[in-house]
């Protein structure tokens, strides 16, 4: 069999750093997507909406009124519960995970989306530069978390820093 490996560019590293703009790979995260007929209420503890300040532990995002991301190390089977009437995927290796954060974090993802945080949503849905992802407030009001399929990662980033002016 022949190797075409050279003829690829490697994929580009998905950190960065500028003056008011550092990105960073997220640790390993289990992301579980969970479908279904009140889901919403299920997790209504640890749900996060836009724009929510998410803090570290288990948490869902609310994606539609039917689906929740839940993220950590929560006990979730995979499959259909029909007495629950849940069906849960793991999409773990779905999605790539970044923080954004500093002073001007917010005004670069402004550039890729419409993004005012006067207006709250209950989903975390963002068409973000052409890319749908999954945008929330993490740890503090400047820095935020975007799970991004992962085949658009290197793409996404590229956005971002272009719209830094790297």
């Amino acid at each position: 069999m022949r190797d075409d490996s050279a003829r690829w560019d490697p994929p580009a590293p998905l950190g960065y750093s500028a003056p008011g703009l550092t990105i960073t790979k997220a640790s390993s995260l289990r992301q579980h997507l969970v479908s279904g007929v009140g889901v919403q209420k299920r997790f209504e503890d640890v749900r996060i909406g836009w724009p929510d300040i998410a803090k570290a532990g288990p948490l869902a995002l609310s994606l539609r009124r039917d689906r929740v991301l839940v993220i950590g190390d929560v006990d979730l089977d995979p499959g259909f519960h029909p007495a629950e009437a849940l069906a849960v995927t793991d999409v773990s290796d779905a999605f790539a995970v970044m923080d954004l954060a500093g002073a001007a974090a917010f005004e670069h993802l402004r550039r890729g989306a419409e993004l005012r945080l006067d207006r709250p949503s209950n989903s975390v849905m963002r068409l973000c530069f052409g890319i749908e992802v999954m945008l929330y407030r993490f740890a503090d009001p400047a820095r935020f978390r975007v799970h991004v399929p992962r085949a658009f990662a290197a793409a996404f980033r590229g956005h971002v820093t272009a719209a830094a002016g790297a």
